[in-house]
């Protein structure tokens, strides 16, 4: 294999060297999966030994960036795939991959638009983008095609832009649907229900529009009954969130369970746990942050799904390095798992 070494083999494979030997060598104490998926990228670097030596041989190093939120005061979900990509940057140093990280501030659509501008004037090899704002990720795409930059999307999805790479994350339309069904379960057909939405910018939320549309297009089939009465809530001052909430169940007083389109659910957990409402209303939401976490396991919230953030971000630069430097041709769209975590099995996420 020339340039390729077991190392960079068993890095790629996520694998011990141990285990590579054993697969080149036909000895027995590997599993049938693991041994075609050796094989697979043992050929697959096989074809592109050229490339690869050229890239070794080169001392300058490929650059990759990142534009993806940064950490924020209520949830600490963003510093999660960032693991992922730091990981998968160690990975790949053999091959003098460096992984630049842009992040803007989730509350500030100028600050996404000023990263952006960046990174078209720092031209990477390639880009990974998380668009949460999905009029403003159109338009930066927009520059990186005319600069001939290849892009992929993280955590959420732009279905129009045909020109992605890929997209590593879940499928949100179909994260609400399972949503619904989790409180379809819990609820009788004339219940009502609470799509909330803590966000200051609803109309251009991508990832948390497809969630409320899976969320409703679901009970719409059904043709439920129940009133869905859908809120967004712009202002995460906790005296403007209990002014409100105090105002929503006391003309809702029937209110069965509320659906909390993103991470910051333990906002709303906070207002439930402190007002004992917690066994008068199910609560589902996204995300193993550490608050979320704590109002799981007092069952408060009843349910979160978790989007495996980290390997989220690992997967999408590994995508960029299979596609960008060998050439290969990758799945247009890799949805992880949509995982339904609650206090009984939290532990083992």
């Amino acid at each position: 294999m020339n340039s390729i070494k077991i190392k960079d083999v068993a890095k790629l494979a996520n694998v011990s060297t141990g285990t590579v030997d054993r697969v080149l060598h036909n000895r027995k104490g590997v599993s049938k999966k693991t041994r075609e998926k050796v094989l697979k990228i043992i050929e697959e670097l096989g074809y592109k030994t050229n490339v690869i030596a050229q890239t070794l041989a080169s001392k300058k190093a490929t650059v990759f960036a990142t534009l993806i939120p940064h950490e924020e005061e209520y949830s600490s979900y963003w510093a999660k795939p960032l693991i992922g990509i730091k990981r998968a940057e160690e990975n790949l140093s053999h091959y003098s991959i460096k992984v630049k990280n842009y992040f803007y501030d989730i509350y500030n659509i100028e600050s996404f638009k000023a990263q952006a501008s960046l990174i078209i004037e720092d031209a990477p090899k390639a880009v990974v983008i998380a668009p949460i704002f999905k009029n403003e990720a159109l338009v930066f795409t927009s520059k990186l095609k005319q600069m001939n930059i290849p892009f992929m999307f993280l955590d959420s999805n732009i279905e129009e832009e045909a020109n992605s790479i890929s997209y590593i994350g879940q499928d949100s339309n179909q994260s609400g649907k399972v949503v619904a069904k989790l409180i379809q379960s819990r609820t009788i057909d004339t219940d009502t229900l609470l799509l909330l939405n803590l966000t200051n910018n609803p109309n251009n939320q991508n990832q948390q529009n497809q969630r409320s549309k899976g969320f409703i297009d679901f009970f719409t089939e059904k043709n439920r009954v129940g009133a869905i009465v859908k809120m967004d809530i712009t202002n995460l001052n906790k005296d403007f969130i209990k002014e409100k909430l105090d105002l929503t169940f006391k003309n809702i007083p029937d209110l069965k369970a509320i659906f909390v389109t993103n991470s910051k659910i333990h906002i709303i957990a906070k207002y439930i746990y402190d007002n004992k409402l917690k066994d008068k209303v199910i609560l589902v939401g996204y995300d193993l942050i550490d608050k979320n976490l704590e109002y799981l396991n007092n069952e408060t919230i009843d349910y979160l799904i978790s989007q495996n953030p980290i390997e989220q971000g690992y997967k999408s630069i590994i995508n960029l390095f299979q596609s960008v430097i060998l050439n290969q041709k990758i799945k247009a769209k890799t949805c992880l798992p949509i995982n339904i975590v609650i206090k009984e099995n939290a532990m083992h996420f």
